[in-house]
């Protein structure tokens, strides 16, 4: 004899459905949890951001990063032949390392050009004469500048099929360095004075 199946009423089925599917949704949000709080704790090691370099200074002195070891360094890489980004940043930089009075002078501004062609050491002098007298600029061979960019993970290309007035494509941003050499921290080029003052007398009180 054959047993039949009993009947469930169709509110019931449905109710079913619906449990299965809430339950299904649940692990499925506990697994996303767990994915997300395993991501936000994966430790990396240090930022592989700067590194040395031996360059000209605008006084067209061969000179080291070793020889700002004990200040912090504010890094920019650019070019004076910059329409707007560039004289736009270093201005910035200048504008907040004023507004930390004294605890300025524990940082270094420096301007490496990413356009060595152009921008010889006379010109890197007159040029950065007009954000301050604290500003450091360096250039020097195709080959030293290109080492530095690298050691920043800085992009650049220069544009030299536009002729003499060619521009040169370039990354954005401020670093900060510490008084071994060692990254800090980076500022992008929308940051204002003000709160760039800010964070760097933060992290350079010690």
């Amino acid at each position: 004899m054959r047993r039949r199946m009993p009947r469930y009423p169709l509110v019931y089925l449905v109710a079913f459905v619906l449990v299965a599917f809430v339950a299904a949704g649940a692990l499925w949000r506990l697994s996303d949890m767990r994915v997300q709080r395993t991501a936000e704790t994966v430790t990396i090691g240090p930022t592989a951001i700067g590194g040395p370099f031996t360059l000209v200074d605008q006084d067209g002195v061969r000179r080291s990063d070793a020889e700002f070891r004990g200040k912090y360094m504010l890094v920019f890489f650019g070019y004076t032949f910059c329409p707007d980004v560039c004289p736009t940043t270093l201005a910035v930089m200048g504008a907040a390392l004023d507004k930390l009075g004294q605890q300025g002078d524990r940082i270094v501004p420096i301007f490496i050009t990413v356009d060595p062609a152009r921008d010889t050491p006379a010109v890197l002098k007159a040029y950065i004469s007009a954000f301050g007298p604290k500003f450091v600029g360096f250039t020097g061979s195709e080959d030293d500048v290109a080492a530095a960019a690298k050691a920043y993970r800085v992009y650049y290309q220069a544009h030299k099929d536009q002729g003499e007035n060619y521009a040169v494509d370039h990354s954005g941003v401020v670093y900060l360095m510490d008084k071994t050499g060692g990254f800090v921290a980076n500022y992008s080029l929308d940051t204002p004075a003000e709160r760039l003052a800010a964070d760097l007398a933060k992290k350079t009180a010690n």
